[in-house]
């Protein structure tokens, strides 16, 4: 398991590699002293799990997690304040450590690490077999001063905003900075299809198809109508013909008939 450690007090940093390193599949490859530090490190190097103290200079520990549609390193945070619990489970944190930290504790989180590590290793291994691309079950957008982590499953509409996209969940609009060909890329097309060039929607979340004067649309749950562009109604065809196949006749409701 390889471990980053961020912590401004070398105290602190000492104190936890202490109680780490008792764990013989515990390898500490970086110690950071302030959150700039850490981010870059995070982002130039590869580990397995990053341990943040989240008040630190330049950047918190919050704000260092350089999140990304990818999988990167699990995240524990470390503090001695309890009033970050919310936002440092916002960042998909698997586990939060209030200082001063025991062994106990340690060993605990260390469980909870290695069960989520051999989880994710046989979820690659079985898409290698089965030949699934790595698709992205999240996205993130930059929130004033937090990153705020969206999960595929509650996006309603992608749109194009210049040369980002606009992510609508949950009744409000995200900024994600990423091009929209970049995130059709990284989105299962189980889950979303592009219908424009300008727009992606979830396939469970168009609820109607209208044709008038030679134009296609579509209607989303949340109220949107979406524009389809010549191009791409072959494929939201596809999408009808899939929903109908999947609706029982009134000979599969009865057999006898």
């Amino acid at each position: 398991m390889r471990v980053l450690i961020a912590d401004d007090e070398p105290l602190a940093r000492r104190a936890l590699t202490q109680l780490l390193v008792r764990h013989p599949d515990v390898v500490i490859t970086a110690e950071c002293s302030d959150g700039a530090e850490a981010r870059e490190m995070l982002q130039r190097e590869s580990v397995d799990v990053a341990l943040l103290d989240i008040r630190m200079p330049e950047l918190s520990g919050l704000d260092a997690v350089a999140v990304t549609s990818g999988r990167g390193p699990l995240i524990v945070f470390v503090t001695a304040h309890q009033e970050f619990g919310v936002p440092a489970f916002e960042r998909g944190a698997v586990d939060y450590l209030l200082k001063p930290v025991t062994q106990e504790r340690v060993d605990a989180a260390l469980e909870r690490l290695r069960s989520r590590l051999a989880a994710d290793a046989d979820a690659a291994r079985y898409r290698a077999l089965t030949g699934e691309p790595n698709y992205t079950d999240r996205l993130v957008a930059r929130v004033g001063d937090r990153d705020v982590i969206i999960p595929v499953g509650v996006v309603e509409l992608i749109a194009a905003d210049d040369v980002y996209a606009a992510v609508h969940a949950g009744g409000r609009r995200y900024l994600v900075r990423r091009p929209l060909d970049d995130l059709e890329q990284s989105l299962s097309p189980a889950q979303f299809v592009r219908v424009h060039r300008s727009y992606i929607v979830p396939r469970d979340a168009v609820i109607a198809v209208r044709r008038s004067a030679g134009n296609v649309v579509v209607e989303l749950r949340n109220g949107a109508t979406i524009p389809v562009s010549r191009r791409r109604r072959g494929e939201v065809a596809r999408l009808v013909v899939a929903v109908r196949d999947t609706i029982p006749t009134a000979r599969d409701k009865d057999p006898a008939r």
